[in-house]
């Protein structure tokens, strides 16, 4: 049985189109569906910084801080009166 995309089941259930306990079937679908790429791109990220912490380690480059980037403050805009 084919899952329905949210927005469709949306469409459907609020204008009475679908029961609601069919509804909560394929809501839980996608939700399994959901947690199964969860779980898939949890591991490929895994992989991959095991792979960059090799790199790292092999070039012997210093390891990069974890957490978010500081973003540069915005150059000031010149002034175009003269």
């Amino acid at each position: 049985m084919a899952t329905m995309l949210p927005s469709e089941l949306l469409k459907l259930w609020t204008r009475e189109q679908i029961p609601a306990e069919m509804t909560l079937g394929h809501v839980v679908q996608n939700l399994v569906k959901l947690h199964e790429e969860i779980e898939v791109h949890t591991s490929i990220l895994r992989k991959l910084r095991a792979d960059v912490d090799r790199l790292i380690a092999h070039t012997k480059l210093p390891p990069i801080a974890q957490g978010k980037a500081k973003s540069s403050k915005p150059d000031a805009t010149p002034d175009l009166e003269q």
